[in-house]
């Protein structure tokens, strides 16, 4: 028998050594080149190329260059992670002076081929289910052989003693028909298949591999020419390299922690470390994708025919009128030959620097700001000779090409020699940086005390990543006074970044005081209205205290004042104020010993208009007796007062007169009911009657007098109420004038 032979009992214990899985990719993983790749790259002798350059983002993507010297045709291979695949494939080049040459990798599977699909060798049941189909020689252990094709297999539950024993039935077609048998009745198990029998082995050949990564070859390769120096690149995913500071006295030194994890060693590479603030993003370049396609039904007679469109302006009308109006003559008759544009991106990484190594402290390379990137294509310009909003754009672009960028970090380090899976620790200086000591007061923080801040100028042209850091002193820097998150900062920009208490500088402020003072008034006569201008003041007293052994700049942070006052200027010319979103900070240098006072005050000006009527009597005369407006003012006011007063008597008389015509309408009633019994009665004589008729006169002639009266005072009363500005409307206490003062000015004229 020819075909492969398993033996049960070497199988249970192969497969109890197996303890990695096969995971699906590598299952499903072709061979890595094709017999036809193979002749191909065997003509072409490899070439060793050295890694010269390296430029790491802080984003996580790595630009590798490998250059050196080769004659005639090469080969050259880089390693890279299946993950970095998408990268390699996006961004990669090949430079060669002599001879062009081709970027090419292994093809991935198509999803419309059926993968090749190995042995599962977890347990003999899971191999046996996959060698469904298969042309199998099995021998019991009496020496009784059974061929055919293994068609399924089954768990089973026997019965033996009692006792549910699960068992693996196996159900072969023979010659004579499907048997089932059990599997443990067999000593072995052959398979015929030369095919299965290498699948088998090389699943076997996977489990006892160490759990790697899987990694794919990108090739380069270089046609044929003399001796010339060549130059390969490509992107890859690369672990973020990190930011830390250290402050030592009046310098911000930058350490960059770098890990190799590349797979290659670095000896003397040129090494970049670029922070910035880019957009990326990932994309699937290297699965093959096909296209989805509309699927339509079985053409008929009524076929759904796809939709007509009118012509297009883009046709060449012998009657330029056919086009339409407006349409201009330049869009008509388009030349359909559109040359396409280069869109080759070259991708240009300076290098230079100082010296780099393993080990804190190491190396100090340069600092600085990347330029701003060139034309892509040289001379040629997208939007040249165009118009529009393209030649807007151009114009743009030709003034500020040679502008830094101004926001993305480059360190350079001209030699680095780290090993992979080795972490490189590499400190710069960052020069011109402004890094002072200032006391900051808030009282948000704490009532009293202040906090020791590090007042931080970014004085270069390259924006400073967020990193922590530490706040060193004493001999030889051993001592730490604390620690610092150091954030983002851009050009010219100064931050303040806390890092411990400060108990010799004490703050003690006090609470807010709040004054109103009346600034002018505006009388405006024919509305009869006073505009008073007030002014609004607050006020806030600090006593600043420095007990600290050392001459101190104390900040104090002082909130922005509620809306719509404003913090005045300091009468102190020697306290720098400057006003952030939240805060203004009041910046006073103090000696040891010695001690401030600081009082901020914030204003606001308020218009209140009122009616003359509306204004408090005792505010018009404390105007006049303070004597602190302009004479005609003051002589309006008079008269306001005067009116005022006028008409509050006038209202006291009326209220006087409605009182006394009640009492002369009761008296009248009263002698009138009298009149009426004495007249029907012989008891009384007529000088008694008459003396009741005489007084009764005397009343209606006081009442006609009093309702004279009202009537001249409710005319005087309407006059004084107009000279005021005031609604004609009466007081609760005078409404019974409504009876029978009649308002004449509300009688239409003709009546």
């Amino acid at each position: 028998m020819n075909g492969f032979r398993w033996n049960r009992t070497l199988l249970g214990s192969l497969l109890c050594l197996v303890t990695i899985p096969l995971s699906a990719q590598e299952a499903t993983e072709p061979p890595s080149k094709t017999p036809v790749q193979e002749a191909e790259n065997q003509a072409i002798p490899e070439v060793e190329l050295s890694l010269r350059s390296v430029t790491l983002h802080a984003a996580g993507k790595g630009w590798f260059e490998f250059r050196g010297k080769i004659t005639g045709a090469g080969i050259f291979r880089v390693e890279v992670g299946e993950f970095e695949l998408n990268e390699a494939i996006r961004v990669s080049r090949i430079l060669d002076p002599s001879a062009p040459g081709e970027i090419r990798m292994v093809s991935s599977r198509d999803p419309v081929h059926p993968p090749t699909t190995s042995p599962n060798t977890r347990t003999l049941g899971d191999l046996l289910v996959s060698m469904k189909g298969q042309r199998i020689v099995a021998t019991e252990h009496s020496g009784k052989k059974v061929e055919g094709t293994l068609v399924a297999i089954e768990q089973r539950t026997e019965i033996v003693d009692e006792q549910r024993i699960e068992r693996e039935v196996m159900t072969v077609l023979t010659e004579t028909g499907l048997s089932s048998m059990w599997v443990n009745d067999f000593e072995s198990i052959d398979a015929l298949d030369e095919g299965f029998q290498t699948r088998l082995k090389e699943a076997l050949e996977n489990e006892a591999r160490p759990a790697e990564l899987a990694t794919h070859a990108v090739e380069f390769v270089f046609g044929d020419g003399p001796e010339r120096e060549v130059t390969i690149g490509l992107m890859r995913s690369v672990p973020m390299w990190k930011v830390s500071y250290r402050i030592e006295g009046d310098q911000l030194i930058h350490r960059s922690i770098v890990e190799n994890v590349s797979g290659v060693d670095w000896e003397g590479v040129e090494l970049s470390l670029i922070d910035g603030s880019p957009v990326l993003f990932a994309m699937d370049l290297r699965s093959v994708v096909r296209a989805r396609l509309d699927q339509l039904q079985r053409p008929s007679r009524q076929v759904a025919m796809a939709p007509r469109f009118s012509e297009s302006l883009g046709r060449a009308y012998d009657d330029l009128e056919l086009a339409g109006p407006g349409i201009p003559e330049e869009t008509i008759g388009m030349d359909s030959s559109m040359d396409m544009m280069d869109m080759d991106m070259s991708m240009g990484m300076g290098m230079g620097g100082g010296m780099g190594g393993m080990g804190g402290g190491m190396g100090g390379g340069s600092f600085g700001a990347m330029p701003a990137r060139e034309s892509r294509n040289g001379d040629d310009d997208l939007f040249a000779n165009g118009s529009g909003y393209g030649g807007s754009l151009n114009q743009v672009l030709n003034e500020t090409k040679d502008a830094p960028a101004g926001s993305t970090l480059e360190l350079q380090f001209e030699s680095v020699d780290l090993n992979s899976g080795k972490t490189a620790l590499l400190d710069t200086l960052i020069d011109p940086v402004s890094v002072n000591d200032v006391s900051v007061y808030r009282q948000s923080y704490h009532p009293t005390a202040t906090l020791l801040c590090l007042e931080i100028e970014n004085n270069t042209s390259a924006l400073l990543p967020s990193g922590p850091g530490s706040v060193l002193a004493g001999d030889q820097m051993r001592s730490i006074l604390g620690e610092v998150v150091l954030p983002d900062l851009a050009p010219s920009v100064k931050r303040l970044v806390g890092y411990a208490m400060d108990g010799g500088v004490r703050v003690t402020a006090h609470p807010v005081e709040t004054t109103s003072e009346q600034q002018s008034i505006e009388i405006d006569e024919k509305l009869h209205r006073i505009t008073i201008k007030t002014q609004h003041q607050r006020s806030t007293k600090y006593d600043v205290l420095n007990r600290s052994g050392d001459d101190r700049t104390v900040i104090l942070e002082v909130p922005l004042p509620p809306q719509p006052f404003e913090l005045q200027a300091m009468e102190d010319k020697d306290i720098e104020v400057e006003k952030t979103d939240e805060w203004h900070r009041l910046r006073v240098k103090i000696p040891d010993g010695g001690s401030r006072e600081i009082v901020t005050v914030s204003k606001q000006t308020a218009d209140d208009s009122n009616a003359w009527g509306e204004i408090a009597m005792g505010t018009l005369e404390r105007w006049i007796a303070e004597a602190k407006w302009e004479e005609a003012q003051l002589e309006t006011i008079r008269s306001i007062l005067a009116d005022r007063r006028k008409l509050d008597e006038t209202d006291r008389t009326l209220e006087g007169l409605l009182d006394l015509r009640k009492h002369l309408v009761t008296e009248l009633e009263r002698i009138s009911n009298q009149l009426t019994r004495q007249r029907g009665s012989s008891s009384f004589p007529r000088e008694v009657i008459q003396r009741y008729q005489t007084e009764l006169l005397k009343q209606e002639n006081r009442l006609a007098q009093c309702e004279q009266r009202m009537q001249e005072f409710a005319k005087q009363r309407r006059e004084l109420v107009d000279q005021l500005g005031k609604d004609r409307e009466l007081p609760s206490s005078l409404s019974g004038l409504k009876a029978f003062v009649i308002d004449t000015d509300l009688i239409p004229e003709g009546m």
